[in-house]
C-alpha cells in the first residue's frame, strides 16, 4: 500500500511539472508576439528615390529667401547659385542632402486636421528635388508636432506625414547657414617698436 505522504508528494510533483510546462508555453507566446510586432513595425520613406540620383535641390522659405544646389555635370561636385565654386563644402552638402533624401515617416495621418492648423496652408518651407531624369518632388514644410520633436510635411499633394525634426533642421539650416568653405581670417602680427626709435621720431631737427 502507499503511504498517503507518498501521494501527496506525486500530486505536488504532477501539479510542479503541470505549472512549468503552462509558464514555457507562455514564455514561447509571448517571444511569438514580440517577433510578430515587431516584424511589422516599418517606416517608409518619403521619397521614392531607388536610387536615382538628385540633381538640384532648392530650398526656399515663405520670407522670400531661396538657396539652390546643383551637380556639376561633370565633377558631379554640388555647387551653390551665386557662390563660387571653390568656397562651397560639397561633402558637407552630400552628407546633409542624403539624411533628406532617406527621411522617413514617423507617421502618416489617415484623418488630416485643417491644414490651417498645421501650417500647410502656407507653408513655413518649400524644398524641391530634382532628379537626372527630370522627375520632381515638392515638399511643403508646416509647423512642428506640439510635442516639438517633428514637422507636419506634405509632398506634392499626398497625404501629411509626420518626419524627424533634427534632421529635418539640418536641412533647412542650409537657407540660412549656406554650407560654405569659411577660410580663417589671417592674423595680425603686432610691430614692436624700440624705444630709441619713439626717441627718434620725437626728437626735433636743430
Amino acid at each position: 500500500m502507499v503511504r498517503r505522504s507518498t501521494w501527496v508528494l506525486i500530486v505536488i510533483f504532477a501539479i510542479l511539472v503541470g505549472f512549468a510546462w503552462l509558464l514555457q508555453r507562455y514564455q514561447m507566446n509571448k517571444s511569438d508576439t514580440s517577433a510578430t510586432t515587431t516584424a511589422t513595425i516599418s517606416l517608409a520613406n518619403i521619397y521614392d528615390l531607388n536610387g536615382k540620383q538628385v540633381n538640384e535641390v532648392i530650398i526656399s522659405n515663405d520670407a522670400g529667401d531661396k538657396i539652390e544646389f546643383y551637380r556639376d555635370s561633370g565633377s558631379t561636385l554640388w555647387t551653390i547659385i551665386d557662390f563660387p565654386a571653390d568656397q562651397v563644402d560639397s561633402f558637407l552638402i552630400d552628407s546633409i542632402t542624403a539624411q533628406l533624401f532617406s527621411i522617413k515617416a514617423q507617421e502618416t495621418l489617415t484623418q488630416s486636421p485643417p491644414v490651417d492648423s498645421i501650417g500647410l496652408d502656407t507653408p513655413a518651407y518649400t524644398i524641391i528635388l530634382t532628379t537626372a531624369e527630370g522627375e520632381q518632388w515638392i515638399t511643403y514644410v508646416g509647423s512642428p508636432t506640439p510635442i516639438g520633436s517633428g514637422y507636419y510635411v506634405r509632398i506634392d499633394s499626398g497625404p501629411i506625414v509626420i518626419v524627424d525634426k533634427l534632421v529635418m533642421d539640418d536641412v533647412l539650416n542650409m537657407l540660412s547657414d549656406a554650407p560654405v568653405i569659411h577660410t580663417p581670417s589671417p592674423e595680425i602680427t603686432p610691430v614692436s617698436v624700440s624705444p630709441t626709435q619713439i626717441e627718434t621720431q620725437v626728437t626735433p631737427t636743430p
